[in-house]
């Protein structure tokens, strides 16, 4: 695809369907990208991770195809990391060295003969982690019961973990053989680069082989033919101990067709699906929601991304299993009465305009357009069919224009004959099972133990030292003319100037400060309103998310019920939000930004939307009524926000450790860190709880803080307020226009001396709030239904007043790409580990994803320090780690994330010499820069007083909390799921 776009594209994809859950095609996503022909490095990735400007870099396993996409705004950077990933997927060194897939698929290890038999792998910890999760098994039994005849979707591409340690190396290598072929694979380019430079780099790689036109035969994914009959399945997923309630799950789901729908019928599913599931006055959905049989709706409705649309709708958090013949029935009477009686007109007209709204926007709302392209090509590609066809919207969308002007039964027969007439539907439930995950523990124990007992000793060796020599291998550091190879940029090559981001401040009617981007966005504007409401009582944190939903449009209006209002919406603008946020200002020193005091916070709610330029007087007019107008009387709308909440954070505790513990090392160092724990962190799950049982007993009480809330900021300062518009000339004139009119209209009266949305404006609850700083920490093992872990570790590296120069952004990067990589997910096994540096409060935090370890992880972190003073780190990889610090600060953006980011500067105080000090910064890093670095994180490490020690926070089961505490660790441990109170702040 030729495009004038500086962000080019490159992706291969491959077809490789499975005959079995041994997760071959995840474990060689994997693996090649481990070494080739030409690349001997351990792991070109990381390399490449380390030292290009890459704005993507990545590869994914779907059930029946594998996808290497990379994309670069650099030309020369472009095609380095094109030719990396040709030679890495065509000649990979892993189909000659089994060390590889040993390492990211699975492998026995064994330190000494008395120690118990363990298996480590990446992919194999990366999927223990996935079946810990109920809502992923749910959605595995539901394709497995839509397609019970073919392999490839019946059986997990990514791996079973009790299957994955059946792989041998032979048929993981005869893998790489059938399917890694050129004849099998589809090459994409995109962007404003040469044709004839792809072009040639392609041959130089296709010139290897022969045509083998009989592989993409042998590929082929098989038909499922339509059943004649509904039936359904079940199956018992792990939770908690005493979490049973209300943990059932259904899903009613069809499988549409033998064949692939037509373009035109898939735009036409898109409307449907926003009609029947878009939005939560939706009809299905809203029924779904309103039954009271559960807690969130779930599935996608139609699915067109395999080789036969399926469409799958249904509810999680339900009382027992039996109620999923409610869900069926009820699934079934609202798409009967869609086909009999079709929608309202209001609600038509919505839902063409929102479809339309988004195809005509993606050419600026998406800062990855190429990939977003190149993920739609190949879900027709896969099963060689027109790849650009679902480009050419416009004649669709007229043919389904004209179709429903023609016919108004258009919609209507759809759903009749593609699911209610349909047989091949099933339904599938998942119930809860406490002691699941315990005895999938002690069952994969019990089975090491018999494969270690029916060892002979010289088999035990032998594991032995395949252990130490695969550790010395993953511990060896790559040889320099290895290294030498991977094409990189050098300094030189890069932008020495921070970019910049134009904006005009003006004052509108009433004081209130606005901010102009004019930007190209094809006639939408892109508009937030920002205001402070940082007096905010703190008691009212809890309910603020509860708020900021209700002001999205979940309740509705006093003048528009949550049905109208949605239709209002949809049919008016591209969508309206309201959410709220915590900043922090820059504090400086000598003119130069320095560490903030970490007390210093203000909170910001904020109204987003977007619309087109005719449109945009009704665009502030729904900013108006949704803020100040909503409706807080919907008890039962409210109970089911709160369902909702509770089983999202439940689904992320589980799944997504790492980042409720970096949440929490937070909470014990600054305000900002304190208000995201409280609100969003572990602690708010038992602040869920207790306002879910608020909700259902005592709702007026609940009813009142909402209304302080709203009271609160119907009475803020408009001076505090800030508008900030994003759109281009033509759009802005005629959206200031309606801007003018919104801000003469706002209610509150401006404060004696104020005048600036900038201003931290702390009420006296919030400075109050304050007290809960400065407690003695303590290190922590929160314990989750998990087969794997999540630890984290950190404190404080740099105090109020000092500076964080570009340079630790840098190490940053280098620790996480390379000490990290090798020591906690090489070596250690976990699927990730990363480190990350708060600049504003000079704060850090070590963390890792899907760990089999505790212990073991925690000292790795701990020797982070040593090895920066210490490790002969060569100038080149210094190099490399400024070129890909860089790259994190050159992304792509469209035109609504560059107003988004200069308003972000403008309420921090943050501006374009900033940056550019800082980028200088970056530039210049020096190894002497590393050594301070290390001194300054062992002096951290080090740290001894109660108040300023690391701390460590763990997510994890019980059995391995338990054995880090027998192992040393001292850990007080929470039951995450068992809180009673809130969880008391350290």
């Amino acid at each position: 695809m030729e495009k004038d776009d500086d962000n080019k594209v490159f992706g291969v994809a491959f077809r490789t369907p499975v005959e079995d859950s041994m997760g071959i095609p995840h474990i060689l996503e994997h693996s090649v990208l481990c070494g080739s022909r030409k690349y001997t490095t351990k792991s070109p990735f990381i390399q490449l991770q380390k030292s290009s400007l890459k704005t993507f870099l990545n590869a994914m396993t779907y059930p029946d195809r594998t996808l290497y996409p990379v994309a670069s705004m650099n030309d020369k950077d472009f095609y380095n990391l094109v030719d990396v990933y040709l030679d890495s997927v065509l000649h990979p060194r892993a189909i000659g060295d089994p060390n590889v897939m040993a390492q990211e698929g699975w492998h026995y290890e064994l330190n000494d003969a008395e120690s118990p038999l363990s298996i480590k792998g990446v992919v194999y910890n990366e999927m223990k982690g996935v079946y810990s999760s109920p809502d992923s098994l749910h959605n595995y039994l539901t394709f497995q019961a839509l397609f019970p005849d073919v392999e490839t979707y019946k059986e997990r591409s990514g791996g079973d973990p009790e299957k994955i340690p059946s792989l041998t190396y032979e048929k993981f290598r005869e893998f790489h053989g059938k399917y890694y072929h050129p004849s099998n694979a589809r090459f994409f380019f995109y962007g404003n680069d040469p044709v004839e430079k792809r072009l040639e780099i392609l041959e130089q790689y296709l010139n290897d082989f022969e045509p083998l036109p009989e592989v993409r035969g042998r590929s082929e994914v098989p038909t499922q033919s339509l059943k004649s009959s509904p039936y359904s399945v079940h199956q018992t997923v792990p939770v908690a101990k005493g979490q049973e309630a209300n943990k059932n799950t259904a899903t009613v789901a069809w499988l549409v067709s033998e064949e692939r729908l037509p373009e035109n019928e898939q735009l036409a599913w898109q409307v449907i699906d926003q009609l029947l599931i878009g939005n939560t006055a939706a009809k299905l959905r809203k029924a779904l929601s309103d039954s009271g049989l559960g807690s969130s709706v779930i599935g996608g409705g139609m699915s067109t991304g395999l080789k036969q649309p399926y469409y799958s709708i249904g509810l999680k958090g339900m009382a027992s299993k039996e109620d999923s013949q409610k869900v069926l029935d009820l699934v079934l009477e609202i798409l009967t009465d869609a086909a009999e009686n079709g929608f309202e007109e209001s609600a038509l007209d919505a839902a063409l305009n929102r479809v339309e709204f988004g195809l005509r926007e993606f050419d600026t709302g998406s800062s990855q357009r190429g990939l977003s392209f190149m993920f739609s090509a190949m879900s027709d590609w896969n099963y060689d069919q027109d790849p650009i066809q679902g480009f050419k919207f416009e004649e669709d969308l007229a043919q389904l224009k004209d179709n429903m002007a023609k016919d108004p039964n258009y919609l209507k027969s759809l759903i009749k004959t593609r699911l209610l007439d349909n047989n091949h539907r099933v339904l599938v439930t998942s119930s809860p099972d406490s002691s699941l995950e315990e005895k999938k523990l002690n069952e994969l124990k019990e089975k090491l133990q018999n494969v270690k007992s029916g060892m002979s000793d010289e088999e035990i060796q032998e594991v032995m030292d395949q252990t130490k020599k695969l550790t010395a291998l993953q511990a060896a550091p790559d040889k320099p003319e290895d290294i030498a190879k991977i094409p990189r940029l050098t300094l030189k090559d890069l932008d020495k100037e921070a970019k910049e981001i134009p904006f005009e401040e003006i004052t509108l009617e009433g004081g209130v400060r606005g901010l102009t981007h004019s930007l190209a966005t094809n006639g939408i504007v892109y508009a937030d309103l920002v205001m402070d409401i940082s007096g905010i009582d703190t008691s009212l944190l809890d309910v603020l998310n509860l708020f900021t939903r209700i002001a999205s449009g979940a309740t509705g209006t006093t003048d528009k019920s949550r049905v109208d209002l949605r239709h209002y919406i949809d049919t008016h603008t591209g969508g309206v939000s309201c959410s709220w946020t915590t900043f922090s200002p820059i504090n400086r020193k000598d003119g130069e930004v320095v560490v903030q005091e970490p007390d210093k916070v203000s909170i910001k709610l904020e109204m987003t939307g977007k619309a087109v330029a005719e449109k945009s007087d009704e665009l502030f007019q729904l900013f108006s009524e949704m803020l100040y107008d909503c409706k807080l009387d919907d008890q039962e709308r409210v109970i089911q926000m709160l369902k909702e909440s509770k089983s999202g954070m439940e689904s992320g505790l589980v799944g997504g450790g790492n980042r409720y513990a970096g949440t929490r090392l937070a909470s014990m160092r600054h305000i900002q860190g304190l208000i995201s724990e409280k609100s969003g962190g572990l602690s708010y799950y038992a602040s869920i709880c207790r306002l879910l049982k608020e909700a259902e007993t005592d709702f007026p009480s609940l009813q009142k803080k909402l209304q302080k809330v709203k009271d609160a900021i119907r009475s803020a300062d408009p001076t505090s307020y800030l508008i900030n518009l994003t759109a281009d000339e033509k759009t802005l004139e005629k959206s200031l226009s309606s801007a003018q009119k919104f801000t003469a209209t706002l209610p509150g009266t401006p404060a004696e001396g104020a005048g600036d949305p900038r201003d931290i404006r702390s009420g006296e609850s919030l400075e109050k709030f304050k007290e809960s700083l400065g407690k003695d920490v303590k290190d922590e093992g929160v314990i989750i239904p998990t087969q794997v872990n999540y630890i984290g570790l950190g404190g404080r590296l740099y105090q109020p007043g000092e500076r964080v120069p570009g340079s630790a952004s840098v190490i940053s990067n280098f620790l996480r790409t390379a000490y990290l990589w090798d020591k906690v997910r090489v070596i250690g096994g976990a699927y990730g580990a990363g480190f990350s540096l708060n600049n504003r409060f000079g704060t850090f935090a070590f963390t890792s994803y899907r760990d089999p370890n505790v212990k073991e992880t925690v000292e790795n972190y701990k020797k982070a320090a040593e090895f920066l003073i210490n490790e002969d780190i060569p100038d080149s990889e210094v190099e490399r780690a400024i070129i890909g610090t860089i790259s994190g600060m050159d992304y792509p953006q469209t035109p609504r994330v560059k107003g988004g980011a200069s308003l972000s500067r403008y309420l921090t105080g943050y501006n374009h010499e900033d940056a550019q000090r800082y980028r200088d910064e970056v530039l210049g890093t020096s190894i002497e820069d590393f050594r301070d670095f290390g001194r300054r994180l062992q002096k951290a490490l080090d740290e001894k007083s109660a108040t300023d020690k690391p701390a460590i926070v763990a997510f994890g089961s019980k059995s391995s909390l338990s054995n880090s505490l027998e192992e040393g660790l001292s850990l007080d441990l929470i039951d995450a799921f068992a809180q009673k109170e809130e969880v008391k702040m350290t």
